[in-house]
């Protein structure tokens, strides 16, 4: 009930407030963007081993 009857809340974010949030963005951007590059980075690496010659190079023939 009192929901219903209360006036109209004057919130806002302070200083302090929205430069932690602007970090908190900032540092997921950063975060996402590195663990994305270290997956691909990953995906590529398996790709180009599985497509790697197995027989007829240097290394395969046996000495």
């Amino acid at each position: 009930m009192f929901l219903t009857i209360c006036p109209r809340a004057e919130a806002y974010i302070d200083a302090g407030s929205g430069s932690y949030l602007l970090q908190i963005a900032i540092a997921s951007l950063l975060g996402a963007s590195l663990a994305l590059k270290s997956s691909l980075a990953n995906f590529k690496a398996v790709l180009l081993r599985k497509r790697a010659p197995k027989s007829g190079s240097p290394e395969n023939e046996g000495a």
